[in-house]
């Protein structure tokens, strides 16, 4: 039984998925919070190009990871 360097890289971005998603959760600060869903965001991209969709990885990183998250951060901030 080999194991391709693919389904390691698979596990290994869904494992951090997961971890940065529970920090979203569990972080007391606001901006760390925002943050791991920044890394949950960039996690989630990597499982994007894993599976051959560039454009949705790129656009997830664009979208979300820079805009949406720079309005998060943004109302953070003035809260």
């Amino acid at each position: 039984m080999s194991v391709s360097a693919e389904q390691v890289l698979f596990v290994v971005f869904a494992v951090a998925t997961v971890l940065a998603a529970l920090g979203v959760i569990f972080f007391r600060n606001a901006v760390s919070s925002a943050m791991a869903l920044v890394g949950t965001f960039f996690f989630l991209a990597g499982i994007y190009v894993l599976l051959w969709a560039h454009t949705i990885a790129a656009l997830q990183v664009l979208v979300y990871a820079g805009a949406i998250m720079v309005l998060f951060l943004f109302v953070i901030m003035l809260l």
